[in-house]
């Protein structure tokens, strides 16, 4: 048979009208924008599937998040199904952690180009075109059920490719089949090793040279993150998230286009979709550092960054390392709404997205070149080597408070997330530089 190319857009993680987190006040109008992102975003991977063509929508998991009973979800999900039937674009979704099979009620009236794929499918889908197989999908954590053998990727199997004619075999992995390890709705809480480990696959998946199989794609779901392994010559893909939902989140948001065609046998595009985009800026402020130099800093970053058409707000965080009067201004949250303010502005022109801003400060000594005491060293030594113990340090001080009762352990948990723990850094940084930082003479007549 003649050689036919398929292209298919996997996305995972959208987890459609969960809300951000962490935001802090903003405006109304980007109230709105950030409590409509993941439907919004949704609405622009439908319309990225119709524009590329494509043969089918790839859905790895966490579509929606169970606990939030969202009705907007599922409106979205019905209207973006029916727009893509209309066009004979076919759906096949797996289920994930926070959406299982029994959430999406397959009850429902679900349009007819849906297709569910249980966690316990052992049997081999065949996806079709006029008729004939162009890919397969299936359930990689699941066929050991019913051979009772360990399962093995066979990392000799040949890629599709147009001198054998075979279909492009996907694998896909389920949630309740592979080793969860998530704090949050998805975000992994483990650092993500470079090559394909456990984390990643079944439970049950050993090394064994039985029961081989045979795949070319794995779609994965794990975390938030975007990651990519070589499987020699077939590749395991995980696409992250398509709406970032906290400034954790904010490296390459998207969906994957995957194209499998005779030049390049299989190619992955990242499509960005997100409506609302996490900025991380970091800025070095030297102690000399006038007002008129900083908003020249931060306006050139920020008009840097291109727009898309797609988004409608952008979530700025400014990460300041730096000392000098200046900066200790910033530290006032009256001078940074007027910074803001002020900037958003004298770019308003320029650049077509809202814009809501926050400052992260990380106080930096301004004499760090004069000679210090023993003390200060030791000092900044221990905060940093407490700092590197944990990313949440408050948090971990509330876990020793054994002798409190369940009530006030809440009421502790609640005020760690309004506090900034940088602040308290800061304010820990200067306070050893002016009590500690003593001269030789004063320590000879002490």
């Amino acid at each position: 048979m003649p050689f036919v190319p398929i292209r298919f857009i996997h996305a995972s993680n959208l987890r459609l009208d969960h809300q951000p987190q962490g935001v802090g006040a903003v405006s109304k109008e980007s109230q709105i924008s950030l409590e409509d992102c993941t439907l919004i975003t949704f609405q622009e991977i439908v319309k990225a599937c119709l524009e590329h063509e494509i043969d089918f929508l790839l859905l790895s998991g966490n579509t929606f998040i169970n606990e939030d009973h969202s009705i907007r979800a599922r409106i979205a999900l019905l209207d973006g199904f029916q727009q893509l039937a209309s066009e004979n674009i076919q759906v096949f979704v797996i289920p994930g952690q926070h959406d299982p099979l029994s959430a999406w009620d397959l009850q429902s009236n679900w349009p007819g180009n849906v297709t569910f794929l249980s966690p316990q499918d052992h049997d081999t889908l065949d996806i079709l075109r006029n008729e004939e197989t162009i890919a397969t999908l299936q359930i990689l954590g699941a066929a050991h059920l019913k051979k009772q053998q360990p399962l093995k990727l066979n990392q000799r199997n040949q890629l599709f490719n147009q001198d054998d004619q075979r279909a492009l075999s996907i694998g896909l992995i389920a949630a309740n089949s592979s080793v969860q390890s998530a704090d949050h709705y998805g975000e992994s809480n483990q650092s993500i090793p470079l090559t394909l480990s456990g984390d990643f696959l079944p439970a049950n998946w050993q090394a064994d040279e039985i029961n081989e199989v045979a795949v070319d794609y794995i779609a994965l779901c794990k975390g938030t993150q975007r990651h990519t392994f070589e499987m020699h010559p077939g590749l395991a893909h995980h696409p992250g998230t398509s709406q970032g939902l906290n400034y954790d989140e904010h490296k390459q948001t998207g969906v994957t286009l995957v194209t499998v065609e005779p030049e390049a046998k299989l190619d992955l595009r990242l499509l960005k979709v997100a409506a609302v985009r996490w900025l991380a800026i970091e800025l070095d402020l030297e102690p000399e550092t006038t007002s008129k130099q900083l908003k020249q800093l931060m306006k050139e970053a920020l008009l840097s960054q291109k727009s898309a058409g797609h988004e409608t707000l952008w979530m700025v965080r400014w990460h300041m390392k730096g000392s000098g009067e200046l900066f200790d201004s910033l530290r006032s949250f009256k001078h940074q709404g007027e910074w803001s303010r002020e900037l958003a502005i004298e770019i308003k022109d320029r650049l077509s997205v809202m814009l809501e801003q926050a400052f992260y400060l990380q106080y930096r000594d301004a004499h760090s070149s004069r000679t210090t005491s023993d003390l200060v060293h030791r000092f900044q030594q221990q905060i940093e080597a407490f700092k590197q113990e944990t990313d949440s340090s408050l948090k971990q001080l509330i876990t020793h408070t054994t002798q409190l009762d369940q009530t006030w352990h809440e009421r502790l948990g609640s005020l760690t997330e309004q506090i900034d723990e940088q602040t308290i850094f800061n304010s820990a940084i200067r306070n050893g530089q002016t009590w500690l930082n003593i001269t030789s003479d004063e320590e000879v007549h002490s």
